[in-house]
């Protein structure tokens, strides 16, 4: 019984001491205006390499349209967009 008790004592507080996902946050990120580091940070499946693409792109090619023009960029797809829609803007 003690040993149910401490395992539930356990799992509790490794849940509150986790981090959320980035993309869970109300805040927007401006895929127009974000930095590399602010998209690999806030951006789920975005990493340190895509980050840095999605700039390169948006300097040579201006800015998005729409969150969707984001695919325009080697190595972001569908599920890049689905899983950060709700947090991406170009406004």
């Amino acid at each position: 019984m003690l040993k149910k008790i401490l395992t539930a004592t356990l799992f509790a507080a490794s849940l509150a001491i986790t981090p959320t996902w980035a993309n869970e946050s109300s805040e927007k990120v401006n895929i127009n205006t974000a930095d590399a580091e602010m998209l690999d940070n806030n951006l789920k499946y975005v990493g340190e390499k895509t980050a840095k693409r999605i700039v390169d792109y948006r300097k040579e090619h201006g800015n998005f349209k729409s969150v969707d023009d984001i695919t325009q960029v080697r190595g972001v797809g569908e599920q890049i967009i689905k899983a950060n829609r709700t947090i991406m803007t170009t406004k």
